[in-house]
């Protein structure tokens, strides 16, 4: 996890533990709260009683509570759930009329408790899956940032290959492949235990293991391997220079998301 999570996480934690307390402070006041109905007149309707000292006590302090509570989530909500920002801001507004008595009262206050505890739950919902969102980002971003590396160095061996470098072409191509794949590592499905110091090879079985890759794509990075290998050791032969920009090629394909 990573700090940003951390952070993200900790807080969800503590508004969570308040809205836990709020919860049961507007519970007991729904619960106690009565409602009357004018005697004789026919469809008048039900009417919320005045609160005594003791219930608009607890009104008042969960309407404090649950405005500190809604002005530190906001922040979040409007950060990593944008699109579900207006509908979190309603939710607020039906809490506090309601909360304030300037909701309909009924004859059975456990619907309007229902009702309170609806909207709450829609917007604590919404805080739950912020963590997921924060995690996808994040994985987003290293990618497009792995990947921009990945083509960056791809471009400087596709210049050392033309200028005749075709050793150092092959080394600098097998660098832009690992980058490739410890992205693929990172960003899989399920955890794979893998090191920044892996090679090629290490990281396509690994990948293979795990069900990430087939084993045609598995057999097709351990020949880039060998050739990345032939390149990096100080072979008394040159390496092949068709090899090599076969090597270039599939790397291409490979940060650019054609193969895999």
């Amino acid at each position: 996890m990573s700090e940003l999570e951390e952070a993200v996480q900790h807080e969800l934690e503590r508004l969570e533990e308040n809205a836990e307390d709020i919860e049961k402070s507007y519970t007991e006041f729904f619960t106690k709260i009565g409602t009357s109905t004018v005697e004789g007149v026919i469809g008048s309707g039900y009417f919320w009683d005045t609160p005594s000292d003791e219930l608009e006590g607890i009104r008042r302090k969960v309407l404090r509570e649950y405005e500190l509570w809604y002005n530190t989530a906001r922040p979040l909500i409007s950060d990593y759930m944008p699109d579900r920002l207006e509908g979190f801001d309603k939710r607020y507004e039906d809490f506090v009329e309601r909360l304030r008595l300037e909701k309909d009262a009924r004859k059975d206050t456990r619907k309007v408790l229902n009702n309170h505890n609806s909207d709450f739950d829609a917007q604590r919902g919404i805080l739950e899956s912020i963590p997921s969102k924060v995690q996808v980002e994040e994985l987003r971003v290293r990618r497009q940032i792995s990947e921009e590396v990945s083509q960056t160095e791809l471009d400087r061996a596709r210049r050392l290959y033309d200028d005749g470098e075709i050793r150092a072409s092959g080394v600098v191509a097998g660098v832009a492949l690992e980058r490739y794949l410890l992205m693929k590592c990172e960003n899989a499905a399920s955890e794979i235990t893998y090191s920044y110091s892996d090679g090629i090879s290490t990281l396509a079985q690994k990948l293979y293991e795990s069900d990430e890759i087939d084993s045609t794509a598995e057999k097709q990075l351990q020949h880039l391997a060998d050739i990345r290998a032939d390149c990096a050791h100080a072979n008394e032969k040159d390496p092949d220079n068709e090899d090599v920009r076969r090597l270039l090629e599939d790397v291409e394909d490979y940060v650019r998301g054609r193969k895999i």
